[in-house]
């Protein structure tokens, strides 16, 4: 399919297998031929830069655009197309109940994560689910914007952050049982592709993306052909254009064979 000049990929379950915590090698192979061929590949994550970076998504792809924080954020090597940062007062708000009440979270920058832990146990069982790479203590924080805060905090905890979040008009999103990430608004994957289709002159007609969970089905609407992996969620495979095999049988590679970006 020569008509194909970007690709759009998810990590997590696309490029990142967790049952074996390794990288799908024949789906890295034929990306990385696919770039050899003048496609585009821009990494669309809800991960941070951060994490992408600690677990080597950038040696293992030569990779031309970056949307991270499920959007929040999308920058080439050279250029911030646009980061929907928290307002620092917000940010310096919030830490001071945080402080107060002997709450850890982990601060979200353009390019970096820290993190202050205030229970050990909360932050292992968050980091034995979500297998991610320690952000920089907070002493090394220096005051960068901050894109997100993501806090360990229990459901009991809500009934305060939540009110809290309506009054300043932020973005509350439980993700985990012991974890609540906060953020200016809601954070899009498709917005980072509108902006990118702006930056490298594309059309819809152009594109292709690869994912397997709910936050990829806004990605999958606005490019051609919106690829979900077999072990993706059931209504992520219902807004694809085409659903593929799993992680574990190469899903990736075959889907980029079936559409001829590779042969």
């Amino acid at each position: 399919m020569n008509s194909i000049k970007a690709i759009f990929l998810d990590f997590d379950w696309t490029l990142f297998d967790h049952k074996t915590r390794t990288f799908n090698g024949k789906g890295i192979e034929a990306l990385r031929k696919a770039h050899d061929k003048g496609i585009k590949l821009i990494i669309n994550s809800a991960r941070s830069y951060h994490s992408l970076r600690g677990l080597g998504t950038f040696e293992k792809l030569p990779l031309d655009g970056f949307v991270v924080s499920n959007g929040g954020a999308a920058f080439t090597d050279k250029e911030v197309l646009y980061a929907d940062y928290l307002k620092r007062d917000d940010v310096s708000s919030l830490l001071k109940i945080l402080d107060e009440r002997g709450i850890g979270y982990t601060l979200i920058t353009l390019r970096d994560a820290f993190i202050k832990v205030r229970d050990e146990k909360i932050a292992h069982d968050f980091y034995k689910v979500f297998y991610e790479p320690l952000p920089f203590e907070i002493s090394k924080y220096q005051g960068e914007d901050v894109l997100a805060i993501q806090i360990f905090a229990y459901e009991k905890d809500d009934v305060w952050l939540k009110p809290f979040c309506d009054e300043r008009d932020l973005y509350f999103n439980r993700f985990a049982e012991n974890n609540v990430e906060i953020s200016s608004i809601e954070f899009l994957k498709s917005k980072g592709i509108k902006k990118m289709y702006d930056h490298l002159s594309l059309k819809k007609e152009e594109t292709m993306a690869f994912g397997d969970d709910l936050n990829d089905i806004p990605m999958f609407q606005i490019v051609k052909y919106g690829i979900c992996l077999g072990n993706g969620k059931e209504e992520a495979k219902k807004a694809a254009y085409y659903v593929t095999d799993t992680i574990e049988n190469n899903g990736l590679y075959k889907a980029l064979q079936h559409f001829g970006v590779v042969e």
